[in-house]
């Protein structure tokens, strides 16, 4: 819209505070932080510090709360209370600063909520604009928005509870949008959001595009980080492979061919990681941290043992749900026949003609939960091994395994359909043992647990040494092993 200066003398000041700062904003804005002009429901900007995302997503919603005529509420979500208040509503780059005083109504600082003047009297009151934290993903039940800002969602305690809560409000006008703003980082939300299946648009920048608005320091002080992969994430604003650092390397891990017969197993062990103490149970859904089960098979390959991993799964279980799934599980029967191979376990043993191994060991975490479950299962008859894995960490016990996976003496089955691919089954499991870092790099690290506790067992049971298969066979060997728990204190 072109106005002549005697046009813009006649426009009451409050429209014309709004004309100059969008004038501005337009004027010096780059091309990657002005919003597509074609229609689009989620608009996600990936990009390196001090790109100008929080800026983007200012301006963005500022702009359509003040313009909306139904007065519609709009939402801002951050990390914490303190990001949404002194990063995206009082910051340098953040609402307030950017929208002219004449234009805000209100601002109710314990409620965090911004109110904008009606557009058309700025004596009343217009849209608001509301701040939430990610920590508190309750708190979005019940509200509704028209649009949605989520700033640094990588960084979000609780990422996909809150995601999930604040699409469910993202109701209100004929045409919802979201704008998630975020200096990349490999978790599963943002993979989740990022991926090619998804209906959405995609910004990416780095640091280095606003190099005009950054001091010469700043970028002195990032030359000891180009070409890292630190530098890669947070000035590139590259999403790194999450596996790239981790200690076990997926090519470590060797596939079990799907049209082979499986090997005949001297050994099952069954593996829990258990998780359903008060320490682990969401105080508001009540609902209990994840149980993590793996099932390992050891072989002899070439005259050397092996290991593979024959079922996983993870579950939220409460004591006698996993009671009960653990009795079922101990009645499996893994391995072949002389005519087909079988992986998918099958219940009870010698169904339907087709002979297996069920497990010869129960392995627990002697610790917390795990210790109500072997004492509820000894009365049922069922007798666990305790691992207790002292005052080693998740990650010490993670290095304590790897050189058998460097070794390439651990297995996972091939895919029918897919050559060359683990089963889907084993990708949850595979995903999260390749991506493990160390205490918090992973919303979920249940399955590492159960797989180093497992490994660790085979190898104080020397099931994992370098020797040569015995002539007498491994049942006499293992006879001959000490069957003492070597955790014992």
């Amino acid at each position: 819209m072109n106005l002549t200066r005697e046009d813009l003398l006649k426009l009451p000041p409050h429209q014309l505070r709004y004309l100059i700062w969008r004038k501005k904003w337009l004027n010096t804005a780059r091309e990657k932080q002005l919003p597509p002009t074609t229609p689009w429901t989620e608009l996600g900007v990936l990009a390196g510090r001090g790109f100008g995302k929080t800026l983007m997503g200012a301006q963005w919603l500022a702009d359509k709360a003040y313009k909306d005529p139904r007065k519609l509420a709009r939402g801002v979500i951050a990390p914490t209370l303190n990001d949404v208040r002194h990063t995206c509503f009082e910051g340098p780059a953040g609402i307030l600063s950017v929208v002219p005083p004449e234009l805000v109504f209100d601002y109710n600082k314990t409620n965090l909520i911004i109110t904008l003047v009606d557009q058309t009297d700025p004596s009343k009151p217009g849209a608001i604009i509301r701040g939430f934290s990610a920590e508190e993903p309750e708190r979005l039940r019940g509200p509704q928005f028209a649009d949605l800002w989520c700033d640094e969602l990588a960084a979000w305690n609780r990422d996909e509870d809150t995601w999930d809560m604040a699409m469910m409000g993202l109701r209100l006008g004929e045409h919802p949008q979201v704008m998630w703003t975020t200096t990349p980082k490999p978790r599963d939300l943002v993979r989740k959001l990022v991926s090619p299946k998804r209906e959405r648009l995609i910004v990416k920048g780095s640091t280095y595009d606003n190099r005009a608005n950054l001091p010469q320091s700043f970028f002195d002080q990032l030359k000891q980080y180009e070409g890292t992969q630190l530098g890669r994430q947070e000035l590139e604003g590259e999403l790194i492979d999450a596996e790239e650092g981790g200690i076990i390397m997926r090519k470590w891990l060797r596939l079990w061919p799907a049209k082979k017969f499986l090997p005949a197993f001297d050994w099952i062990i069954l593996s829990l990681d258990t998780a359903f103490t008060e320490k682990t149970l969401d105080k508001r859904s009540h609902k209990a941290d994840q149980t993590a089960c793996t099932v390992w098979g050891v072989f002899w390959h070439e005259d050397v043992r092996h290991v593979m991993l024959l079922d996983c799964w993870a579950e939220q279980y409460g004591l006698p749900d996993l009671m009960a799934r653990v009795k079922k599980e101990m009645k499996v029967a893994y391995g072949d026949d002389e005519d087909r191979p079988m992986l998918k376990p099958l219940i009870g043993p010698n169904k339907m003609g087709i002979s297996g191994r069920k497990p010869d060991i129960l392995l627990i975490e002697d610790k917390g939960s795990g210790i109500s479950l072997r004492q509820m299962l000894d009365r049922e008859g069922i007798t666990s091994y305790p691992y207790n894995p002292g005052r080693a960490d998740k990650l010490t016990r993670l290095h304590m395994v790897s050189h058998i996976f460097a070794q390439s003496k651990v297995w996972v089955p091939e895919s029918e359909n897919h050559a060359g691919r683990p089963k889907t089954w084993v990708e949850p499991m595979l995903a999260q043992l390749c991506s493990f870092t160390g205490s918090g790099s992973l919303k979920h690290d249940d399955y590492v647990d159960s797989c180093t506790q497992a490994i660790r067992l085979c190898m104080d049971k020397n099931l994992l040494d370098g020797m040569k298969k015995p002539k007498e066979g491994l049942d006499s060997y293992v006879a001959k092993l000490p069957s003492v728990n070597p955790y014992a204190a």
